[in-house]
């Protein structure tokens, strides 16, 4: 009997083995509490310069693409839109300013009339507030991209959007390709989602190098 049980025990471990397991990674967004918004959306379809491929398509595609590599960490994240949805500024930081979310990542393509020029730019409202987090996205985004054919670095604009000054959180807008690029349209077009992957894993770089930062001492004033 004891001969049997033991052989019973030892064939359900090796069932238990061989099951697929989900595994969860634990970075510095784990168990923290992070907005994205996708840019644009239903009526407004950010830009068209890329035939057959609206900006909001894409700023939701790597949105969602973002949302799923932080949920493999545990990370807790809040959408401003999960569809094609029309949503104000007003819309966006009241949702943003109710969820309880520690910082906000507005995706975006940017655009040029010349097709020729691509880059990435990062967008601060309140620089108290929204210019080192923006700094810290950007950083990311240049040195994860920056190997593509004729990149260039656009830097750090203050830009008084009011998602990023009504937001109670340190807010950015990442203008993270310009869509407008011949090259890169047809990147977004044609690689299957590898290239809205590309731009949504260096978004988290840049929010795993954010909280990695040591958290500041507060300061106390004379008694």
């Amino acid at each position: 009997m004891l001969k049997r049980t033991s052989i019973s025990l030892l064939f359900l471990f090796a069932l238990f083995s061989f099951l697929p397991q989900t595994t969860f990674a634990a970075t510095s967004v784990t168990g923290h509490k992070i907005i994205i918004d996708a840019g644009h959306g239903g009526d407004d379809s950010g830009s068209t310069a890329c035939s057959g491929l609206p900006e909001k398509d894409v700023n939701m595609q790597i949105a969602n693409d973002l949302k799923s590599l932080l949920e493999a960490d545990t990370a807790t994240v809040y959408m401003t839109r999960n569809d094609d949805e029309t949503l104000s500024n007003n819309d966006r930081y009241t949702i943003a300013n109710n969820s309880g979310g520690e910082v906000l990542v507005s995706i975006h393509l940017n655009g040029s009339t010349n097709p020729l020029t691509d880059g990435t730019q990062g967008l601060y409202g309140k620089i108290g507030k929204d210019k080192s987090f923006t700094q810290v996205m950007h950083n990311a985004l240049w040195s994860g991209l920056s190997a593509t054919p004729n990149f260039t670095n656009f830097g750090l604009t203050n830009f008084a959007s009011g998602l990023l000054l009504k937001t109670t959180m340190p807010a950015t807008i990442q203008e993270t390709v310009f869509i407008s690029n011949t090259n890169e349209c047809d990147l977004l077009k044609t690689s299957g989602g590898a290239r809205q992957q590309e731009i949504a894993q260096n978004l988290k770089n840049g929010l795993v190098n954010w909280f990695a930062q040591p958290t500041p001492t507060p300061k106390h004033g004379k008694h």
